[in-house]
């Protein structure tokens, strides 16, 4: 879709129900448009958006397609063979990414943009709901449900900053011009679209060449180091780096080459680097010559970590420091990220959508500090044939990091099978073997039922539909 076409005030969304998608359109009614979908599944996402106004339809064959004047698509979205696309097509109606959608409306904002392998959605929800409670209004898109939101993924704001999160999965991360911008972490994710890990670096590094304010980093990844690596300009960074023990924060710990170029002062003196301990649960870090603590209502370094990007973010978007810091401990979470489902018969039920071998070391960290006298029992399914493929051996190793797991087949998320790649790829790597359930959710709950006890914490984890074990678990 070319930026200089006309305004749309009708989209109609190819598959609605979707978290991108549902997202997008929550943050279009809210505009004030008129939003139309279809989706084939009925669901609770669905029957939010019709309450808030959209159009609704599970059946292709009743639609008018002359009652919009755009058609949005995801990448999921088979453009040359969808039978929808093609009514679109014939009566001239323009088809457009979702991702240009979200970028031609965020661009009437100033803006702050959310990327990295992991972290996205939790990151983003924070930064936005930092804002909405500094009073600042901003327009929000999420890829999740958000307890500030009502239970929606995004709003229209009536403040001057927009607020997103940037998909690094099709490379559409970097067709956007927020001023502001994120960087969790850089991990070897995606490599269906990547192909390479250089590949990979060279877009995340183009994502960051492209802000024209403040870089956000996680000065600690890897990645984002190696990322960096690519970059002449350093000017922008405003990163975040974990104190040596003994330091007090002291800039002068002995850091890499790279955290010492970055630990140079801004024409304006500031520090671009804020050093951070992480102590019982409680962030203390070090920024303009003050020290400030929090802590958030969910366990886990990485909650912490995020937590930190989005007040330096905001901090940058004008809010003060010292509210924001009085604030971050409010944040009431994201659907599918550690969220508590449950309990029944003593036994506690998560659900989080990691899918990554570093998201499920942080989930089973997070689920150890949990638990008390029972165990922390994870359930796993793997996410789409191609990232089994790459990523089984860094899969068994993350789980096996866990005290007692199950694991499903896999879930295609649309993605034909490729021979020799099951669920028992990476059992057979895992030093302990973990035993795997059936497609059949009646079957693998009976199982659960048998061996779960009072005191455990049951987590079901993955970007697939894993969540209804533990929905069926509840209602057994």
């Amino acid at each position: 879709m070319d930026p200089n076409t006309k305004p749309f005030q009708r989209p109609f969304f190819l598959g609605i129900g979707g978290s991108g998608m549902s997202s997008l359109a929550f943050l279009l009614l809210s505009k004030g448009l008129k939003v139309g979908g279809y989706d084939g599944k009925h669901s609770a996402t669905v029957e939010k958006l019709v309450e808030a106004g959209a159009t609704v339809l599970h059946k292709s064959d009743t639609l008018n397609v002359n009652d919009y004047d755009l058609a949005v698509y995801s990448s999921a979205i088979r453009l040359d063979s969808h039978p929808l696309v093609k009514k679109f097509r014939e009566q001239g109606i323009p088809l457009a990414h979702r991702s240009e959608v979200l970028h031609r409306v965020m661009s009437e904002k100033k803006q702050i943009s959310v990327a990295g392998s992991h972290g996205k959605t939790t990151t983003t929800a924070m930064t936005a709901f930092l804002l909405e409670r500094c009073g600042m209004s901003p327009s929000v898109m999420v890829g999740g449900e958000v307890a500030f939101l009502n239970g929606k993924g995004g709003a229209w704001g009536k403040g001057e900053w927009g607020v997103f999160e940037s998909d690094e999965s099709d490379g559409t991360f970097n067709n956007h011009s927020a001023e502001i911008r994120i960087l969790t972490n850089v991990d070897e994710d995606h490599l269906d679209y990547y192909q390479t890990r250089e590949n990979l670096l060279t877009a995340f590094a183009r994502y960051m060449e492209r802000a024209s304010g403040r870089l956000i980093l996680n000065l600690d990844d890897i990645g984002i180091v190696d990322s960096l690596a690519l970059i002449g300009d350093h000017s922008k960074i405003l990163g975040f780096s974990k104190a040596e023990k003994n330091d007090s924060f002291e800039t002068t710990a002995k850091r890499s080459d790279f955290d010492k170029g970055a630990s140079r002062k801004s024409g304006d003196g500031s520090v671009n680097v804020a050093y951070y301990s992480i102590d019982s649960g409680i962030l203390s870090f070090r920024f303009q010559e003050k020290e400030y603590s929090f802590s958030l209502k969910y366990p886990g370094e990485h909650y912490l970590k995020n937590a930190l990007a989005a007040i330096l973010a905001c901090y940058e978007a004008g809010a003060s420091l010292s509210e924001l810091v009085a604030k971050i401990p409010e944040y009431s979470g994201v659907s599918r990220r550690l969220e508590y489902m449950g309990s029944k018969n003593g036994i506690e039920v998560y659900d989080d959508y990691g899918h990554h071998p570093t998201e499920i070391k942080a989930v089973i960290q997070s689920m150890e500090g949990l638990k008390k006298d029972g165990r922390a029992v994870i359930l796993f399914q793997p996410h789409r044939y191609t990232r089994t493929q790459n990523l089984y051996k860094e899969f068994a190793e993350s789980l096996d990091t866990g005290e007692t797991v199950y694991l499903l087949p896999i879930y295609s998320a649309g993605e034909d099978p490729i021979d020799g790649v099951k669920t028992e790829l990476i059992a057979d790597a895992m030093k302990v073997s973990p035993k795997i359930l059936s497609k059949e959710i009646g079957e693998g709950v009976a199982l659960l039922k048998n061996s779960l006890k009072p005191g455990d914490k049951f987590v079901t984890l993955g970007a697939g539909n894993v969540r209804d074990w533990g929905i069926a678990f509840l209602n057994e």
